[in-house]
C-alpha cells in the first residue's frame, strides 16, 4: 500500500515517544487538565508493560517539505519528528481464549482522511502475527461511516454485539462525545481467518451488488430535512426474520452533530434500537455497503445476516 511507503511505524515504546503520544492524544480529542492528560501516560505504560502493544505513527513523506515548514509556522509541534496517529492494546482473554482489546487509536487532525487509520492496522496486524494473537478486539461509533468501511469492508472484522452508551462521562469529556450517549459496536478481528487474509495481505475486497438492498429488507431509511441534515424517515421495521437484512446509518454524522445534537441523538436512538433488537436475535454484521445517487447523496447501508446457529 501506498501510505506503507510515506510513513513510519514504531511498535516499541521509546521515552519522548511515551510523553509525545499523551500530548498527540490531548491534541486529538482537545482535551485538558490532569485526568485527561496525566493519567493516560500510566495508560499507555501499562498497555506496553502488560504483554499489549502500543504503536506510533511518523511521517516520512506524506506532506512535502515546504508544506511542513508552513504547517510548523503555524504551530512548533510540527516542526518536530512527533507521531502522527497512535494505537494502544492490552492484552486480555475470555472463554475464546488470550486476544488484544484495542483501548485507544488516535490521527492527528491534519492528518485525517489520508489512510493514517490504514498504516496504524496494518502494523497491528503484522505484530499480531509476529506475536501469535489470533483475535483483536475493540470498539468504534455504529454511526460513523468511514470507520464501518475501514474495519468492516477493508480488514474484514464482524460485529456481533453493541454497548448501549458504552462509555461513561469520566471518559466522554470532550469534544466529539460530549451530551450525546456514547453506543458502541464491540468488534472482533479475527487475525488468521480467510476473510481477513483476504482483505490484509491479498488486498481483495469483495464487490457488492447494490441490487440486493430492497424495500422489503430495508429496516429504516435516513432522509434529509429542509436544512440539508440526515434525520430518521418514516420506515422503521422490528419485526423482520429474513435474512440478509440493511440498516441505514447517516452518512455525515459530524455535520449533524456541529449543526443539532439533538437530532443527532434522536438519529442516534432509532439506529440504536434496530442494532439492539437484531444483533441480539442473533444476526452478524460483517460488510457496510454505500450507495451513491445520480443526485449526489452517499447512502450507507449495514448487512446483517442471520448466524446459521440462529436460524
Amino acid at each position: 500500500m501506498d501510505i506503507l511507503k510515506k510513513v513510519r511505524i514504531e511498535t516499541y515504546l521509546r521515552q519522548s515517544v511515551l510523553n509525545d503520544v499523551v500530548e498527540l492524544e490531548k491534541r486529538v480529542w482537545k482535551k485538558e487538565g490532569y485526568r485527561e492528560v496525566n493519567a493516560p501516560m500510566l495508560y499507555f505504560e501499562l498497555a506496553y508493560l502488560t504483554n499489549g502493544l502500543v504503536i506510533t505513527v511518523f511521517d516520512e513523506g506524506i506532506f512535502p517539505p515546504e508544506e511542513k515548514k508552513m504547517m510548523a509556522e503555524k504551530d512548533p509541534w510540527y516542526s518536530g519528528d512527533h507521531p502522527i496517529g497512535f494505537l494502544a492494546c492490552f492484552a486480555n482473554f475470555d472463554d475464546e481464549g488470550p486476544f488484544w482489546y484495542g483501548a485507544r487509536m488516535g490521527v492527528d487532525r491534519l492528518y485525517q482522511d489520508k489512510n493514517i487509520g490504514v498504516a496504524i492496522l496494518d502494523g497491528v496486524y503484522s505484530s499480531a502475527k509476529e506475536r501469535k494473537i489470533s483475535r483483536i478486539r475493540w470498539t468504534y461509533d455504529p454511526l460513523v461511516s468511514r470507520n464501518a468501511y475501514l474495519y468492516l469492508h477493508r480488514m474484514g472484522a464482524q460485529v456481533q454485539e453493541i454497548g448501549f452508551n458504552y462509555y461513561s462521562a469520566v471518559f466522554t469529556n470532550d469534544e466529539l462525545n460530549r451530551d450525546i450517549s456514547t453506543d458502541r459496536f464491540i468488534v472482533d478481528w479475527y487475525v488468521n481467518s480467510e476473510r481477513v487474509t483476504e482483505r490484509m495481505e491479498k488486498h481483495n475486497f469483495p464487490r457488492h451488488d447494490l441490487s440486493v438492498i430492497t424495500p422489503g429488507n430495508t429496516l429504516n431509511e435516513i432522509v434529509l430535512d429542509e436544512e440539508g441534515l440526515e434525520r430518521p424517515g418514516d420506515t422503521f421495521v422490528l419485526d423482520a426474520e429474513s435474512t440478509p437484512l440493511f440498516i441505514e446509518i447517516p452518512y455525515s454524522q459530524d455535520k449533524l452533530l456541529k449543526a443539532d445534537r439533538a437530532k443527532a441523538q434522536e438519529l442516534r436512538e432509532k439506529c440504536r434500537a434496530l442494532f439492539m433488537r437484531y444483533l441480539a436475535a442473533g444476526y452478524v454484521i460483517r460488510e457496510l455497503y454505500v450507495k451513491k445517487e445520480s443526485s449526489g447523496r452517499t447512502r450507507p447501508f449495514y448487512r446483517l445476516d442471520l448466524d446459521p446457529r440462529y436460524a
